[in-house]
């Protein structure tokens, strides 16, 4: 049986924020069991969607060259534990960052893909399995210039792992 894939829209953070970020994870005291994105698939979903192959893979890209929009300067400004025990950042509120997930969701919805993302709260997970983890309050608020948006395929292997398909610049 083949490994299940699925395709992402994300941002991903740059080299210096993936350190950021990882120092403040390394500020909270952690439950044993969690477990830990590694920093290079740090990312913030956009859209999600089921694998597509060939002539659709063309179609999804050719619709995610449709999306124009300028570099998003924006800020993680907290982190929590949702109820379903996963570890969180979050951003502080951002038109531009909301308009491009709305931009990317209405390319593909008229391209024809269904989609896997139909309540968006923005964030980057952190860690998995971690009820009752205890963070602290952010030393400062992270800034984060994101510059491209990234199509990627999740390999749900083991390990898991990501591939780049494209990257969209933001301009």
């Amino acid at each position: 049986m083949a490994a299940r894939r699925q395709l992402l829209i994300g941002l991903f953070p740059t080299r210096e924020v993936q350190v950021d970020i990882e120092t403040h994870r390394k500020d909270w005291l952690w439950p044993r069991g969690c477990s830990f994105p590694p920093q290079e698939r740090l990312h913030l979903t956009l859209q999600y969607l089921d694998d597509q192959q060939e002539d659709a893979e063309q179609r999804l890209r050719a619709a995610l060259a449709e999306v124009s929009m300028q570099p998003l300067e924006l800020t993680l400004d907290r982190s929590c534990t949702w109820s379903n025990n996963v570890s969180v950042m979050q951003l502080s509120e951002h038109e531009g960052l909301r308009r491009l997930q709305r931009d990317i969701t209405h390319v593909l919805l008229r391209a024809g893909f269904p989609l896997l993302v139909h309540v968006w709260t923005p964030h980057i997970t952190i860690a998995r399995h971690s009820e009752h983890a205890a963070g602290p309050t952010l030393r400062a608020p992270i800034r984060w210039t994101a510059t491209e948006f990234r199509l990627v395929r999740s390999h749900f292997t083991s390990p898991f792992r990501h591939e780049l398909l494209d990257s969209y610049p933001l301009h």
